[in-house]
């Protein structure tokens, strides 16, 4: 019997549950899922928000953005793209997110350049 080949998705799953199996800190497990995430999409951004209350949403990790807005970043839910597919559990797939409705610019995450 020929031996079967890891599809991609369980390669990432197998990665993530390594990280989170691993001994270490809570925001080091955030950036590197958030890297490990990037890497298997090939994306240049991938971001976690977590929420900071019932209404409120957390930059909390990201590749790609500036670091410096991790816990800096917040918006309501509903409010922005993030904010809609946090409250609607409905996701958004565009090519081009400032033209979508809802968008919200956030200067300080560096996001213009992509």
């Amino acid at each position: 019997m020929p031996e079967r080949s890891d599809s991609d998705s369980r390669k990432l799953l197998r990665r993530l549950r390594d990280v989170l199996g691993a001994q270490s800190k809570g925001q080091e497990r955030l950036d590197q899922i958030t890297h490990l995430i990037a890497d298997s999409m090939r994306t240049e951004v991938c971001s976690i928000y977590l929420f900071r209350d019932p209404e409120t949403l957390e930059l909390c990790a990201t590749e790609g953005l500036k670091p410096e807005s991790v816990h800096q970043t917040r918006m309501k839910l509903g409010e922005g793209l993030v904010g809609r597919v946090a409250r609607t559990s409905t996701p958004v797939n565009t090519a081009d997110a400032p033209a979508e409705k809802g968008f919200r610019y956030m200067p300080e995450t560096g996001e213009e350049i992509y």
